[in-house]
């Protein structure tokens, strides 16, 4: 199993340079609700796409981590719909699509408030060692 030590960019605690995101359980998977501040613009008012990338990774992980299997992205393709903007709300949502054992298929996407897609993303995630 991977410890967490509270440092990670995306979720970690620990972190006072990272996002903190708080991922919640759903039944059909994983979602998060966040509002990113002007800090992590690229663009003035839009949200760099690395940025953007590493939420959507982040959703990915979670929902392929709600068993006892340590998962990391293998891979993970990045599709950006519409800007992200700072200082506005987004919801988003991960899912497992398919579970190979040792390698899981998964995909999240981001949405706006008025539930426009923003950006999306599918990935591989393979069990750790």
């Amino acid at each position: 199993m991977l410890k967490d030590s509270g440092r990670c960019f995306a979720c970690g605690k620990d972190n006072p340079q990272g996002l903190k995101l708080e991922v919640r359980k759903t039944p059909d998977g994983v979602e998060l609700d966040y509002i990113l501040p002007e800090h992590f613009a690229g663009w003035q008012g839009i949200v760099h796409g690395g940025i953007v990338a590493t939420i959507l990774d982040e959703l990915l992980a979670y929902a392929c981590n709600q068993s006892d299997r340590s998962m990391m992205t293998a891979e993970m393709s990045v599709r950006y719909r519409r800007p992200v903007r700072t200082g506005e709300p987004i919801h988003g949502i991960g899912r497992i699509t398919e579970d190979k054992g040792r390698l899981v298929l998964a995909e999240a996407r981001l949405l706006d408030a008025s539930g426009q897609l923003l950006a999306e993303a599918t990935g591989k995630l393979m069990l750790a060692k």
